[in-house]
């Protein structure tokens, strides 16, 4: 009995704070085992969350159908997706079509050396490592292409013309908007409360 108490206690406190915390909503959420969490930044409720869980779902066909048959993390697809799209890249020019960090564009770039799909030459001017998809993994990349147009028609079939415009333009903004963060840091300075937010139009 007196620990129930307790947690009742606790839960009126948080509440309390979350009250007065600039007018955010806390949602208590109470699992399994009588312990509560307060956290606004984990309510699946928010945009954040919704977006993560859109990017799982658009890549779950891949673990499904080609991580374990094609022995590829999806970082190693996605560079080798974004290397058939271009005649070759260096590694930062990889990082900057696919959003990912430099240390996972390497790691993914030794991997597909190993596995024989990149073949690497230095630039004569810069010295820079250039990569280039071998035949091999030029098949690789085009065996995941039925699956991504297939993923992508039945998405957008659930759009009109108008919206699937709209929700482009409103994912070019986003991309925008992230690619300003330094790809060290990782994390944007903080939004001070109340600044003016703009739509693309």
């Amino acid at each position: 009995m007196y620990r129930a108490e307790r947690v009742r206690a606790r839960i009126a406190r948080r509440r309390e704070a979350g009250s007065a915390n600039s007018g955010l909503h806390v949602q208590i959420v109470p699992p399994r085992g009588g312990v509560t969490v307060a956290s606004p930044a984990l309510s699946q409720r928010t945009v954040w969350y919704r977006l993560m869980k859109l990017t799982n779902l658009i890549n779950r066909p891949f673990f499904s159908r080609f991580a374990e048959r094609y022995r590829l993390a999806i970082n190693d697809a996605r560079v080798l997706v974004a290397l058939a799209s271009m005649p070759d890249a260096a590694a930062h020019e990889l990082c900057l079509a696919t959003g990912m960090h430099p240390m996972n564009v390497s790691r993914s770039v030794a991997t597909l050396r190993r596995q024989g799909r990149i073949s690497e030459r230095r630039d004569r001017d810069n010295r820079r490592r250039i990569l280039r998809l071998t035949p091999k993994g030029r098949a690789t990349a085009r065996s995941f292409v039925p699956d991504m147009v297939r993923m992508s028609d039945f998405l957008l079939a659930s759009m009109s013309p108008m919206e699937a415009e709209f929700l482009g333009r409103l994912v070019d903004h986003l991309i925008g908007r992230l690619e300003t963060i330094d790809a060290q840091s990782g994390l944007p300075p903080r939004v001070q409360p109340g600044r003016r937010r703009t739509v693309p139009t």
